[in-house]
């Protein structure tokens, strides 16, 4: 299964382990972009933002990495775009964690997102061809 892992910044030095992990079970990966390098570009977030949506089009499935930040299983407002994204394209939606206790949590829950509960060996390799 082709999956884009998706997490708050703060997280982006957790992402390759998870990746690696996942790439064991025969998944491709592809990471958010966190960096591109020195540029002179003022809408840096836009140009992310581009490039990940791209990435979601691509792959079959998102993983968000929802790990604790200033709440449990923290959800942000980019990675709810990006789930809003993958809903509308039919994309399967994971949570790495369950589903966390925020305002925004009928949102989240409208997505059907799979929550795994930490086991990435729940998501299946051929679940999506």
């Amino acid at each position: 299964m082709k999956i884009f892992l998706i997490s708050s910044k703060e997280f982006s030095n957790k992402l390759p382990t998870i990746k690696f992990n996942l790439q064991k079970e025969k998944h491709e990966v592809s990471l958010p972009t966190f960096d591109i390098g020195k540029t002179n570009e003022k809408n840096i977030k836009q140009i992310y933002m581009k490039k990940d949506l791209q990435k979601i089009e691509a792959c079959q499935g998102i993983l968000v990495c929802n790990f604790k930040k200033k709440i449990e299983k923290y959800i942000g407002p980019t990675t709810l775009v990006y789930m809003g994204v993958a809903f509308y394209l039919n994309k399967k939606i994971y949570l790495l964690y369950d589903l966390p206790d925020t305002s925004n949590l009928e949102e989240i829950k409208s997505f059907s997102p799979t929550c795994l509960l930490g086991d990435i060996k729940k998501i299946k390799k051929d679940e999506y061809k």
